[in-house]
């Protein structure tokens, strides 16, 4: 068991190290984001209590969108690199590699919804609260456990940068439904505790993906 953390957090670290010493990459993205949100605004200026309404999914189709660029990457170097079959074949447990690799992109979509969602309350005139933090760790969750399995399976393959939000994007509904309802709910002051239900709805999605991954991880990465 401890040999098994030491390998998870190795492959975190490398990749963490890797992400600091080329920040360019998050600031891409995070840049990508700016642009998505604020087009989105200006693409949909209409009456200002609707656009409220719709400012969470907006949200969340920016993070999501901002996100496969970083899911993208997340194995790319080490296919660029030759890394790829060393860490398969290095002995490690694959689901170590994979937690490592979920982790790091956790990290990174977490970093670009920091960013982002400031942005959602100037543009749309929103007072934000800490009660999206809930949200904001289970919807990055979601996005991560999955868009890991998704590039480890689409990193090899000739198109995979295309293949991969192709993939993603249906399975991850159930995810953003659910986030954006929860979103919508706690900026609007929510008085009848309706947001529990999507929340105890996204974390049950997340707990599925979550195990459906451990269990699977071998199809996903085992591609020497």
């Amino acid at each position: 068991m401890i040999f098994f953390i030491r390998q998870v957090t190795s492959i975190l670290k490398k990749d963490l190290l890797a992400e600091l010493r080329e920040p360019d990459h998050l600031l891409s993205v995070a840049l990508f984001g700016f642009v998505l949100f604020v087009l989105f605004s200006f693409a949909l200026s209409i009456e200002p209590t609707l656009m409220r309404k719709m400012a969470p999914g907006l949200f969340w189709l920016a993070v999501f969108f901002s996100s496969v660029l970083t899911l993208e990457r997340s194995f790319q170097r080490e296919v660029e690199d030759g890394q790829w079959e060393g860490l398969l074949l290095a002995g490690g447990d694959v689901r170590a590699l994979y937690l490592g690799k979920m982790f790091s992109n956790l990290a990174m979509v977490l970093a670009l919804q920091i960013i982002l969602l400031p942005l959602m309350g100037i543009l749309f005139d929103l007072s934000l609260s800490w009660s999206l933090v809930g949200v904001i760790l289970l919807g990055s969750l979601g996005i991560s456990t999955l868009g890991t399995c998704y590039a480890g399976l689409t990193v090899s393959l000739k198109g995979g940068e295309a293949l991969l939000p192709i993939l993603l994007f249906p399975m991850l509904i159930p995810v953003l439904l659910a986030a954006t309802e929860t979103t919508r709910f706690i900026l609007a002051h929510d008085l009848f505790g309706q947001q529990m239900a999507w929340i105890k709805l996204l974390f049950l999605f997340d707990i599925l993906f979550l195990l459906g991954a451990l269990l699977n991880a071998e199809n996903f990465f085992d591609r020497g």
